[in-house]
Parts: C-alpha cells; sequence; structure tokens
C-alpha cells in the first residue's frame, strides 16, 4: 500500500512538474512578442469614465469633500505621470470642474489651475487658458473675498495670458482689463496676507500701459486704504508721488486737488490710528470708528468737528468740509 501510495506521489509530481515546463514554454514564447508590442505601442490620450459632476455628488453619499480631496491627489499625481510620459493631461480641467462642484471652497484647484494647465507638454493651446479662466473666476465667485484668489486671477487674466497665450489684440485688452479690476478688488480688501498687497501692484502697471491713468490712480489710492503694511503704504505714497510730478498739467487739474485732499485724510487718519489704536491693526481700527470726544461734543455745538463723527465716513466728510474752507 505504501508502495503504491509513493508511486502515485512520484507520478502526480511528474504531471506536475511538466505542466510548469510546459508553462515556462508558453511563456517564453509569447513574452517577446508581447514585450515587442508594449515597447511599440504607445498611450496618446486619456479617457474620462466619471459620469457629470452633479451624478458625482449624488455617489459620494454626503462624503463631499472626502471625495474631492481624493480627486485632487489624483488630479497631483496624474500630472505628474503626464508630464513624465510627456504627454497632455486632457481630463485635468474636467477633474476639477467635478471637484468645483463637489467642494466649492475648496482653494487649492482655483490657485493652482493656472500653473497645471500652463505646465502642460507639447504647448498650451487657447481654449485650455479660456477653461482655466472660467475655473479662476468661478474660484472669485464662490469666494469673492478672498484676496489672494482674486490676485492669482487677476495675474494670470490680466498679465500671464494676454501676453503669452492670446493673439487678438481686443481680446488681449479685455483680458487686462477684466484682470486688473480683480487686482483692484485685491487691494482694496488688504488683509494681513502683505504679500497680496504687493502683488496687486501689478495691475497698476496695466491700467498706465492702457492710458487709464486716473483709473491707476484710484487704484493706488484704495490700495493705500486697505493696507495696514507700513512698508508697502510708503510705497503706494511714493508712486502716488511720481505720479503726481510726471506731468506739470496734473497740479492744476481737479484730480491733483482731490489727491491732495486725500493724501492729507490718509496721514490724518493714519495719526489717529496710531495714537487711539495703537495695539489694533488699520481693519481693527476701521470696525472700532474714530474715537469719540464726548465732553468736547456735548450740546451740539461742535457737531461738525470731525472729533465729533460717530463713523469713519462722517469723519471724512467733516475733514473734507473743513479742508475746502481752508
Amino acid at each position: 500500500m505504501a508502495d503504491r501510495d509513493h508511486r502515485q506521489q512520484s507520478a502526480d509530481l511528474g504531471w506536475l512538474a511538466g505542466a510548469w515546463l510546459i508553462a515556462v514554454a508558453l511563456i517564453s514564447v509569447s513574452r517577446a512578442p508581447a514585450a515587442e508590442t508594449h515597447h511599440r505601442v504607445k498611450e496618446t490620450s486619456d479617457v474620462y469614465v466619471l459620469p457629470p459632476p452633479g451624478q458625482v455628488v449624488a455617489m459620494s453619499l454626503g462624503h463631499r469633500a472626502a471625495v474631492a480631496d481624493y480627486l485632487w491627489a489624483t488630479v497631483l499625481v496624474e500630472q505628474g505621470l503626464h508630464t513624465l510620459a510627456k504627454r497632455r493631461f486632457e481630463n485635468m480641467p474636467y477633474l476639477i470642474d467635478t471637484i468645483n462642484e463637489l467642494d466649492p471652497t475648496f482653494r487649492e484647484p482655483y490657485l493652482l489651475v493656472d500653473a497645471l494647465t500652463t505646465f502642460q507638454t507639447n504647448g498650451v493651446l487657447e481654449k485650455d487658458v479660456r477653461r482655466a479662466r472660467e475655473i479662476m473666476e468661478r474660484g472669485v465667485r464662490n469666494l469673492p473675498d478672498d484676496a489672494e484668489m482674486l490676485v492669482a486671477a487677476g495675474s494670470f487674466i490680466g498679465l500671464m495670458a494676454p501676453s503669452s497665450y492670446l493673439t487678438d489684440p481686443v481680446e488681449q485688452e479685455q483680458w487686462k482689463l477684466d484682470g486688473t479690476a480683480m487686482l483692484a478688488r485685491a487691494a482694496e480688501l488688504g488683509g494681513d496676507s502683505k504679500y497680496v498687497g504687493w502683488q496687486a501692484l501689478s495691475g497698476v502697471s496695466l491700467l498706465r500701459k492702457s492710458g487709464k491713468r486716473r483709473e491707476a490712480v484710484q487704484f493706488l489710492q484704495n490700495a493705500l486704504a486697505g493696507t495696514d503694511d507700513k512698508e508697502l503704504r510708503e510705497r503706494i505714497k511714493s508712486m502716488l508721488d511720481k505720479m503726481s510730478e510726471a506731468e506739470d498739467a496734473f497740479e492744476k487739474t481737479e484730480q491733483r486737488r482731490a489727491f491732495v485732499s486725500f493724501r492729507k485724510r490718509q496721514d490724518r487718519f493714519d495719526e489717529i490710528w496710531r495714537k487711539a489704536y495703537p495695539l489694533a491693526s488699520k481693519t481693527g481700527a476701521l470696525v472700532m470708528g474714530p474715537p469719540y470726544d464726548a465732553a468736547y461734543c456735548a450740546g451740539g455745538t461742535h457737531r461738525l468737528d470731525p472729533r465729533c463723527a460717530l463713523d469713519w465716513v462722517g469723519w471724512a466728510a467733516r475733514v473734507e468740509a473743513a479742508q475746502d474752507a481752508d
């Protein structure tokens, strides 16, 4: 019995060894042609397999932010793989559209879409630039008070795209104006991110090159009113002074008088801000309002005096009236 079992095991091992040898032979015969085909055939285009963004939102089952994060990681990984393979990442804007639908306030896709669009192999197409603008404008609509978002969109739409990718002069000029408006809004918002104000100043050069000198002055005035960065404020004041001295005729215009009034008002505000609210930011000082001298203003005799203003709008009107009287 034992001998028969031993012979059966030997036969089974023989069959197994034979099957293994046959498999090795088949692999050896088929591997070379398969390898040759693999090296010869190259992937040239992408297939987008996700359903429309609205359906992806429903498929997320409420985990919208998590799915958005996963797709964003996919975008970054695929961008690197496509660059390595020297292929265009054709699905990138479609994926970002879906990410925006899943999480409209997710900032990174909006902020980086211009870099992802321009960092493509085989050149950048105008349609890609237009799609990037569409996505960035969507970000501005969803995050209207995000100064960094406005600077990124304004720089791309007003500076990079017209000078590098667009060919129609009329369209280039319109993009510059649209981008400048975003930069102007970013300058008005200001905030604690000091570099935002510095970047927003690029809008001044766009306005000056377009011959919009009055708008450039207004741009700088709004930027000055929106920042509490001392170095940036001095830079803006210097730019305003140089612009006002650029032509003698400007000294006699109504714009010049308005400019001088604005500068005096700003200097007076800075003085009050530093004296009355030394530990507060400019935004904090604007929220708290001008210091009110209750004893001086009692009885209403000095109601037109700036010290009796209840808010900064009233204070500015009183200061301007006093300057006109002088």
